[in-house]
């Protein structure tokens, strides 16, 4: 629809036009800062404030490039009001992750020492945010290519299920998750010179942050994926159900199942976390695997090798 098209474009260039104030870019500077409980010293702050710059310029430019094809398409294809939200979610998911591929990290100018150790993935996300994020992915791809497979069923009607988003959130979670694991191993395998332990500390945490959003973003889109599925098979099964006459109960079963299990998977697994006394934090389970739960002193020097 049109004016999906002009909000998304509105949206975009908001995103675009954001990280070029100044006053923006000090903020998320500080709130890095209070997040990660540690002083970052004054000569990366330009690196810190480009590296947003072109994070926000990728996100935006993708969005945008959504909100033309969306324009584009408007006159063909008969766009439902539900989609917006996809297409944002899509469009600004894939531009973050093109930005962490393109620029996974670089240090500034002036002699560093690199670190003897190598840290993976475990280092920086919470296992339990890993576990979580696996189980959702797993629920999402199986939803999306059983949504699929029961359109050719009897129980369900295929027009209704094959004109819905699911087709595209099928093949969009399968595409996302593979860039998402490109990203995180550009990330990983990004240099992290460093001239002592305190701006080691701060690449850590900006690493850390990088990876947990990337590490976010199939997990939302499985929900999102799941939640379609389940109203597209509920959709579907009434519209082959003959007038005053109400559909099979596993196939109503079947549909709710496939929207909200997801949903209360994820409230069950904040719940244990806290109750267990697990962190969401990726600041501090950074600094608990990499640091020995202790940020380094501003004063000292000394290069963490």
């Amino acid at each position: 629809m049109l004016t999906d098209a002009m909000l998304i474009l509105l949206i975009g260039t908001v995103t675009v036009l954001l990280p070029l104030s100044k006053a923006y870019r000090s903020r998320l500077r500080r709130r890095l800062m209070k997040q990660a409980e540690a002083t970052i010293p004054r000569e990366p702050w330009s690196f810190l404030e480009s590296r947003v710059t072109r994070q926000s310029l990728m996100t935006g430019g993708a969005v945008l490039v959504a909100g033309l094809v969306v324009l584009a398409l408007d006159r063909i294809w008969a766009i439902d009001g539900g989609n917006f939200f996809l297409v944002i979610f899509l469009a600004a998911a894939a531009g973050h992750t093109l930005a962490d591929i393109v620029w996974p990290g670089a240090p500034g100018t002036g002699p560093r020492t690199a670190r003897a150790t190598t840290p993976t993935v475990a280092h920086y996300v919470p296992p339990h945010v890993r576990v979580w994020a696996t189980v959702l992915v797993c629920f999402g791809v199986l939803a999306g290519a059983g949504t699929l497979l029961l359109s050719r069923s009897d129980s369900f009607d295929r027009d209704t299920i094959l004109s819905s988003s699911v087709p595209a959130l099928a093949v969009g979670l399968v595409l996302v998750v593979l860039l998402v694991r490109w990203a995180t191993r550009r990330v990983l395998e990004a240099p992290q010179p460093a001239r002592d332990e305190v701006e080691l500390y701060w690449q850590d945490a900006l690493r850390a942050q990088t990876l947990a959003r990337l590490a976010e973003i199939p997990p939302v889109l499985s929900l999102l994926t799941c939640f379609i599925c389940g109203s597209a098979l509920w959709g579907a099964a009434w519209e082959v159900t003959p007038p005053a006459m109400q559909p099979s109960a596993w196939t109503l079963w079947l549909s709710v199942t496939i929207g909200v299990l997801p949903a209360i998977m994820v409230v069950v697994g904040a719940v244990v976390t806290v109750v267990r006394g697990g962190t969401w934090s990726e600041f501090r389970h950074v600094r608990d695997a990499l640091w020995g739960g202790v940020a380094p002193d501003p004063r000292t020097q000394e290069v963490d090798a």
